[in-house]
């Protein structure tokens, strides 16, 4: 490396004893300008540069090195600052002296402890990093003031509510509308249900439900879909409470998969309080009790069914009155599944047809075993057909004109739990067939209608009649 230049030349001892104020330097571009060496009160060797008043202008500058070659490029620097300052205040013209002037008293009059030239160079260093922004200094300093209030009022630093801000308002995992969301989550599923691991109807109605979502609110961001607008939309639906919280589980089942892909941040459905939730879907039906089937409408029901083989509805209706098996297990369910032998014949609701995949066995009560003995139909295969959509919506239908039946869905299986309910008095027992989770909440809420022991042991009792032919004619009072 080459030798730095010695550009600095010790000063002379005026006279002998001087060695203990220790040594001093001067620039030989300025002589004014000097470093002397101190004893520090650590005791360690400093160095002090001096600029005098004729060199400053203004008042005499001392700056503190504890590197004497620090100290001479401190001098160096500084020195042609006041060496260009002075210069160009030779040739400075009246305006400009006046605009200098002007700047002086401005600094004088706010206050401001800073020398011109040191307000002049923060000036530019603003200038020029607002000016990328489109923004000029005053601008800069109102939108800051603003920004600082506004954190001292919420008590947190600037920087760290920027950071809370932006997290939000541009995601990790970038920016979908509540359109792209639902779309995404369609075509996910519609995977699922190719590889078998989500059933057809659940799809649709996911595609339903999750389409209409994204056809209303599909414009918004995700971060601009706030708990109120939310609110707003369900209540705008104007539909039955049952349909209004189905559409709020898929909405909650969209926010929870775009937290965890990190479109979101927060999931805005989890601010619905139970108030809210009440506000939006009602409480009506909660306390309403649900519709079922009197021992004497279920055995109507059962005759019909038998008199008519050709609908293929009676095993169907028989395990969803004694069994309490949803419409949509039935559907999928098979004669394999149906275990008539042993002690306790039951039912095997596997996880390929159970309701969210919660399998059970599910016991069958003798008098389901008689009638089921009795169907005249092959006992092999799918428990029932059920070709287009709606084909077992559509033959169920006419089945219960034939018996002269108003129906309401899930009848049968709020039949079932109502009368094995008031027979055992065992509302665990009763919710655990029924496939319900855990506990007899769902039971109490929405299942259980109130009924009598005896109507339960009136309803558990419902026998096939006794004819020489086993073929069990249609009811007269049904036709």
């Amino acid at each position: 490396m080459p030798t730095p230049k010695n550009d600095f030349t010790q000063r002379r001892r005026k006279r002998e004893g001087t060695e203990a104020k220790g040594r001093v330097w001067v620039w030989d571009t300025n002589p004014r300008i000097s470093i002397r060496e101190r004893i520090n009160a650590s005791g360690g060797i400093g160095f002090r540069v001096t600029f005098p008043k004729q060199v400053t202008g203004g008042r005499v500058l001392h700056l503190q090195s504890c590197d004497f070659e620090e100290a001479k490029g401190i001098a160096r620097s500084r020195g042609r600052e006041f060496l260009e300052s002075r210069s160009t205040a030779r040739v400075l013209g009246d305006a400009e002296k006046i605009q200098a002037a002007a700047a002086l008293r401005t600094l004088k009059s706010a206050k401001m402890a800073v020398t011109l030239d040191r307000m002049a160079s923060d000036f530019v260093s603003a200038a020029i990093l607002l000016d990328q922004f489109g923004v000029n200094i005053t601008e800069g300093a109102r939108l800051l003031a603003r920004s600082l209030t506004k954190a001292n009022e919420a008590g947190k630093p600037l920087d760290e509510l920027l950071d809370y801000a932006c997290e939000r308002l541009k995601p990790k995992g970038g920016e979908r509308t509540v359109e792209q969301l639902a779309d995404e989550l369609i075509e996910i599923k519609r995977v699922w249900q190719k590889r078998g691991d989500l059933r057809p109807a659940s799809l649709r109605d996911f595609e339903n439900r999750a389409g209409r979502i994204g056809h209303d609110l599909g414009q918004y961001l995700l971060a601009e879909l706030t708990k109120d607008r939310i609110q707003a939309w369900l209540s705008g639906l104007k539909r039955s409470p049952r349909t209004l919280k189905n559409y709020r589980m898929v909405l909650a089942e969209m926010m929870r998969y775009a937290v965890q892909k990190r479109y979101l941040v927060e999931n805005p459905i989890s601010e619905l309080t139970r108030h809210d939730i009440k506000e939006i879907e009602g409480i009506a039906n909660t306390a309403r009790q649900p519709s079922i089937l009197s021992p004497e409408q279920a055995e109507q029901l059962l005759l019909a069914a038998f008199a008519d083989p050709a609908a293929d509805l009676g095993p169907a209706v028989v395990l969803g009155l004694f069994a309490g098996i949803r419409t949509e297990e039935l559907k999928r369910l098979k004669w394999d599944a149906v275990r008539l032998a042993g002690e306790q014949p039951f039912v095997v609701i596997g996880p390929e047809i159970a309701k969210k995949r919660r399998i059970r066995n599910v016991s069958l009560p003798p008098n389901a075993i008689a009638w089921l003995q009795r169907w005249p139909g092959a006992k092999e295969g799918a428990l029932t057909r059920s070709g287009h959509i709606n084909d077992f919506q559509k033959r169920f239908a006419k089945l219960s004109a034939a018996a002269g039946i108003t129906w309401e869905a899930n009848a049968m299986r709020h039949s079932f739990g109502s009368y094995h309910f008031a027979l055992l008095s065992n509302s665990l027992e009763t919710a655990r067939l029924l496939g319900h989770k855990q506990d007899d909440t769902v039971l109490f809420a929405h299942y259980r209608a109130l009924a009598s022991k005896e109507q339960g042991e009136a309803y558990f009792t419902i026998l096939p009649p006794k004819v020489e032919s086993g073929v069990i004619p249609f009811p007269s009072q049904a036709g």
